[in-house]
Order: structure tokens, then sequence, then C-alpha cells
């Protein structure tokens, strides 16, 4: 004998699941592409690291799938995002391997000679020089920066006159710093050519989507981009962003 209640569940679930498969529709390959396109787009509009910072990870969120707005039958925005590391960390190794491949060509002349004076005072040097690697790569350390850059965001935030970074049309950009701290928190870049054409008049960034959805299946209609680490570095890097090789990505249209 069945229980109504769990009977009625399972029919609620099966049909919800039913109308999500209805909903849904496989991006192409090509679809993908122009969308990764478009993040590394918006990377090289970040532009170069502060000095002493190289990339050292990086990674796409990229959508498979996109899904209708069940009553226009219009697609909804399609999210994605990418998310970048830079650190010292990497730039460190590069230099101690520069420096111990030099050496070991040094040893092999010096071994294919046999002069042993040579090899004693070539493993006296890299000894020192490998100690002071080691103090430089100390006092090189720097506080990682986590960029991030995400289209078709639908965030909210409040505008605080002493928080805005810069702003010009279709952007504004706010810092805001981690609890606890003076020194480390991130600065919000939002890109939106009709939420945010006129950012002097608003008190609030509200970044909407179309509800009744697109044509388009990837079609993007903001940015946002995030700047997470040291505000000493990340501050005035978020200023050199090209805020206008952001807005050539937004193809969008209402």
């Amino acid at each position: 004998m069945f229980h109504r209640p769990l009977l009625t569940l399972a029919l609620l679930s099966a049909t919800s699941l039913a109308v999500v498969a209805q909903n849904e529709t496989p991006l192409l390959r090509d679809e993908t592409a122009s969308i990764k396109k478009k993040l590394v787009a918006a990377f090289d509009a970040v532009g170069q690291p502060p000095e002493g910072y190289s990339k050292e990870r990086e990674n796409f969120n990229l959508p498979t799938e996109a899904y209708k707005v069940q009553s226009s039958g219009l697609f909804s925005a399609t999210h994605c995002s990418a998310e970048r590391t830079y650190g010292s960390e990497k730039k460190t190794k590069q230099s101690a391997t520069d420096i111990q491949k030099e050496y070991q060509k040094k040893f092999a002349e010096a071994q294919a000679k046999g002069d042993v004076q040579t090899l004693t005072k070539l493993a006296q040097e890299m000894q020192q020089k490998a100690g002071q690697m080691q103090v430089k790569a100390m006092e090189a350390q720097k506080e990682p920066i986590r960029i991030t850059v995400q289209f078709n965001a639908n965030p909210s935030a409040t505008i605080d006159p002493d928080a805005v970074v810069f702003e010009k049309t279709g952007v504004i950009a706010l810092k805001t710093m981690d609890d606890g701290t003076d020194e480390k928190g991130k600065v919000t870049v939002y890109v939106d050519p009709v939420a945010l054409k006129d950012t002097k008049q608003l008190s609030k960034v509200e970044m909407k989507l179309p509800p009744k959805g697109t044509s388009a299946k990837i079609a993007i209609f903001n940015a946002v981009v995030e700047f997470h680490g040291p505000i000493s570095a990340i501050e005035p890097w978020a200023k050199k962003l090209d805020t206008g090789k952001i807005l050539a990505q937004i193809d969008g249209k209402y």
C-alpha cells in the first residue's frame, strides 16, 4: 500500500525534472569557445600584475547548457566565470632554477677538466647563493592576489561615496575591507551599460538581467571583475583596468 504524501512528492519531483529537461538546451562547442574567448579578453583588460607578481593559477567555469524561461520560451542569461591567482612563489622558483642551471653547467665544465680547486670553489659559491636566495625569497614573499571575472551576474551593493575607487559611464568600482584589517580587502568593478549608465545618480548597484529572457543563448549583459588581496596593490591595479575592453564583451540587448 502506497503512502500518499510520499507518492505525491515523488510525482512532483519527477514532473519538476521533466520540466527542467524540456527547458535545457546543450551548448555547442563553438558557443562555449566564444564564452571562454570573452573571459580571456576580460583578463587581457586587467593587464599586467604589480611588480613582483606573476600568474600562478587559472580556472574557467564554463557553462554546458542554456535554460529557457518557461513563460516566454526565451533563454535565461547564461552565467559564466573565471579566476586567476597571482603571487611571488612562481617567480622565486624560476630564479632558483636559473641559478641551478648556471652552476650545473659550470660544474660540468670543471669536472671535464678535472679541476678540483674550481669544483670546491663552485660548491662554496652555490651554497652561499642558496642562502642568499632563501633570504630574498622570504623578503619577496607577497600576499596572493586573486582576480575573478563573472558574466551575467545580478549583484546588488550599496554605493558608499567613500568606497568609490572610480566611476565612468557604465562602470563603477567599489572598495571593501576585510573584517579586522586595514590592509586586505577587495575592489569590485561593476560593468553594465544599462543599469550603470549614470552612476552619479545612483545610491546602489543593482544589475539586472532580462526577466523574460533573451533569444541568444550566450548573450552577455553585464560583467563583474573582483580584485582580492592587499589594498595597496589591488587598488592601483584596478584603476588601470581597460573598462572599454570589458564593455566590448557585452553584446546582450534588453
